[in-house]
Protein backbone atom coordinates (compact mmCIF):
# COMPACT_ATOMS: atom_id res chain seq x y z
CA UNK A 1 0.00 0.00 0.00
CA UNK A 2 2.95 2.53 0.50
CA UNK A 3 1.83 3.59 3.34
CA UNK A 4 3.31 5.58 6.57
CA UNK A 5 3.41 5.53 10.57
CA UNK A 6 1.94 8.48 11.57
CA UNK A 7 2.33 10.17 15.19
CA UNK A 8 -0.44 12.25 16.49
CA UNK A 9 -1.01 14.73 19.19
CA UNK A 10 -3.94 14.58 22.27
CA UNK A 11 -5.01 17.80 23.67
CA UNK A 12 -8.06 17.48 26.56
CA UNK A 13 -9.97 20.77 26.86
CA UNK A 14 -11.78 20.40 30.19
CA UNK A 15 -12.73 17.11 29.44
CA UNK A 16 -13.78 14.69 31.84
CA UNK A 17 -13.86 11.39 29.91
CA UNK A 18 -9.91 11.12 29.11
CA UNK A 19 -9.05 7.56 29.56
CA UNK A 20 -11.63 6.23 27.94
CA UNK A 21 -11.38 8.70 24.90
CA UNK A 22 -8.27 8.16 24.87
CA UNK A 23 -8.24 4.36 24.31
CA UNK A 24 -10.71 4.98 21.64
CA UNK A 25 -8.35 7.53 19.99
CA UNK A 26 -5.54 4.76 20.03
CA UNK A 27 -7.70 1.70 19.08
CA UNK A 28 -8.32 3.67 15.81
CA UNK A 29 -4.49 4.53 15.16
CA UNK A 30 -3.69 1.27 15.96
CA UNK A 31 -5.34 0.33 12.59
CA UNK A 32 -3.66 2.45 10.57
CA UNK A 33 0.12 1.59 12.77
CA UNK A 34 -0.15 5.09 14.06
CA UNK A 35 0.06 5.97 17.41
CA UNK A 36 -0.16 9.13 20.05
CA UNK A 37 3.29 10.35 21.38
CA UNK A 38 2.28 13.70 23.54
CA UNK A 39 -0.60 14.42 25.23
CA UNK A 40 -1.54 17.73 26.81
CA UNK A 41 -4.25 18.42 29.19
CA UNK A 42 -5.88 21.98 29.00
CA UNK A 43 -7.67 23.08 32.80
CA UNK A 44 -8.65 26.63 31.14
CA UNK A 45 -9.13 28.66 28.22
CA UNK A 46 -5.76 30.36 28.32
CA UNK A 47 -4.07 26.56 27.74
CA UNK A 48 -5.47 25.57 24.02
CA UNK A 49 -3.70 27.89 22.50
CA UNK A 50 -0.19 26.98 23.85
CA UNK A 51 -0.92 23.33 23.89
CA UNK A 52 -1.91 23.36 20.18
CA UNK A 53 0.97 25.20 19.16
CA UNK A 54 3.31 22.97 20.72
CA UNK A 55 1.81 20.17 19.51
CA UNK A 56 1.30 21.45 15.60
CA UNK A 57 5.29 22.38 15.49
CA UNK A 58 6.24 18.46 15.02
CA UNK A 59 2.91 16.71 14.73
CA UNK A 60 0.93 16.55 11.36
CA UNK A 61 -2.58 15.36 13.57
CA UNK A 62 -3.70 16.65 16.81
CA UNK A 63 -7.11 15.60 17.86
CA UNK A 64 -8.94 17.92 20.97
CA UNK A 65 -10.94 16.60 22.91
CA UNK A 66 -13.21 18.71 24.97
CA UNK A 67 -16.31 18.86 27.45
CA UNK A 68 -19.39 18.86 24.84
CA UNK A 69 -22.27 20.19 27.32
CA UNK A 70 -23.84 21.65 24.13
CA UNK A 71 -23.96 20.14 20.48
CA UNK A 72 -20.34 20.95 20.25
CA UNK A 73 -17.23 20.74 21.99
CA UNK A 74 -16.61 23.81 24.16
CA UNK A 75 -13.07 24.04 22.36
CA UNK A 76 -14.54 24.42 18.97
CA UNK A 77 -15.20 28.02 19.42
CA UNK A 78 -11.63 29.22 20.41
CA UNK A 79 -9.80 27.11 18.08
CA UNK A 80 -11.83 27.85 15.09
CA UNK A 81 -11.35 32.18 16.47
CA UNK A 82 -7.76 31.33 16.94
CA UNK A 83 -7.45 29.36 13.54
CA UNK A 84 -9.32 32.52 12.00
CA UNK A 85 -11.82 29.98 10.13
CA UNK A 86 -15.18 31.74 9.15
CA UNK A 87 -18.00 30.89 11.47
CA UNK A 88 -21.56 30.73 10.13
CA UNK A 89 -24.45 32.57 11.92
CA UNK A 90 -25.32 28.95 13.35
CA UNK A 91 -21.69 28.79 14.83
CA UNK A 92 -20.92 25.70 12.01
CA UNK A 93 -17.29 26.56 10.43
CA UNK A 94 -17.67 26.99 6.73
CA UNK A 95 -15.29 24.74 4.91
CA UNK A 96 -14.53 22.52 7.38
CA UNK A 97 -15.52 18.58 7.75
CA UNK A 98 -18.40 18.16 9.96
CA UNK A 99 -18.34 14.71 11.70
CA UNK A 100 -21.42 13.44 12.90
CA UNK A 101 -22.61 11.53 16.21
CA UNK A 102 -25.83 10.37 18.00
CA UNK A 103 -26.20 13.77 19.50
CA UNK A 104 -22.80 15.65 19.45
CA UNK A 105 -21.07 17.14 16.72
CA UNK A 106 -16.95 17.06 15.88
CA UNK A 107 -15.12 18.59 13.13
CA UNK A 108 -12.04 17.57 11.05
CA UNK A 109 -10.25 21.13 10.75
CA UNK A 110 -7.45 20.58 7.71
CA UNK A 111 -4.52 22.85 6.23
CA UNK A 112 -2.34 21.63 3.42
CA UNK A 113 -0.13 19.06 5.84
CA UNK A 114 -1.63 19.06 8.89
CA UNK A 115 -4.80 18.28 10.88
CA UNK A 116 -6.84 19.19 13.65
CA UNK A 117 -9.92 16.74 14.89
CA UNK A 118 -12.48 18.27 17.42
CA UNK A 119 -13.81 15.52 19.16
CA UNK A 120 -16.68 15.85 22.11
CA UNK A 121 -15.54 13.57 25.21
CA UNK A 122 -18.10 11.01 24.91
CA UNK A 123 -16.49 7.76 23.75
CA UNK A 124 -19.70 6.64 22.16
CA UNK A 125 -19.69 9.58 20.26
CA UNK A 126 -16.17 9.44 18.74
CA UNK A 127 -16.99 5.64 17.60
CA UNK A 128 -19.35 7.27 15.07
CA UNK A 129 -17.01 10.39 14.08
CA UNK A 130 -13.44 8.40 13.90
CA UNK A 131 -14.98 6.56 11.06
CA UNK A 132 -15.29 9.55 8.60
CA UNK A 133 -12.26 11.37 10.41
CA UNK A 134 -10.19 8.59 9.21
CA UNK A 135 -11.30 8.20 5.35
CA UNK A 136 -9.90 11.30 4.97
CA UNK A 137 -7.19 11.50 6.87
CA UNK A 138 -5.56 7.91 5.52
CA UNK A 139 -6.06 9.32 2.37
CA UNK A 140 -4.61 12.76 3.41
CA UNK A 141 -1.38 11.42 5.13
CA UNK A 142 -1.36 8.09 2.90
CA UNK A 143 -1.81 5.72 5.72
CA UNK A 144 -1.70 2.49 5.33
CA UNK A 145 -4.40 -0.03 7.12
CA UNK A 146 -7.96 0.30 7.06
CA UNK A 147 -10.63 0.97 9.41
CA UNK A 148 -12.42 -2.28 10.17
CA UNK A 149 -15.99 -2.55 9.00
CA UNK A 150 -17.54 -4.81 11.66
CA UNK A 151 -16.84 -3.94 15.50
CA UNK A 152 -13.76 -6.48 16.65
CA UNK A 153 -16.18 -8.53 18.79
CA UNK A 154 -19.44 -9.12 17.76
CA UNK A 155 -21.57 -8.13 20.86
CA UNK A 156 -24.56 -7.97 19.99
CA UNK A 157 -24.42 -12.05 18.69
CA UNK A 158 -22.45 -12.74 22.21
CA UNK A 159 -25.93 -11.04 23.78
CA UNK A 160 -28.28 -12.94 21.64
CA UNK A 161 -26.32 -16.34 21.98
CA UNK A 162 -26.19 -15.42 26.42
CA UNK A 163 -30.10 -14.43 26.22
CA UNK A 164 -30.24 -17.79 24.44
CA UNK A 165 -28.38 -19.77 26.97
CA UNK A 166 -30.47 -18.44 30.13
CA UNK A 167 -33.83 -18.40 28.31
CA UNK A 168 -33.66 -21.89 25.65
CA UNK A 169 -36.91 -22.27 24.09
CA UNK A 170 -37.47 -18.04 23.63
Amino acid sequence: MGGKRMNAGLVFYLAHRTLLCQKKIEETLKFYDSGITDVKICAKQSDLSPAMAHLLRTLSIVFVVGDSPEARPDCAPPLLKTLHIPVKATGEPKGVLRLNGAEKTGYLIESLNQAIVVLPDIPEELSLMLLPAFERLALKFSLSGEFPSEPAEPFQQMIENSMNTLNPGV
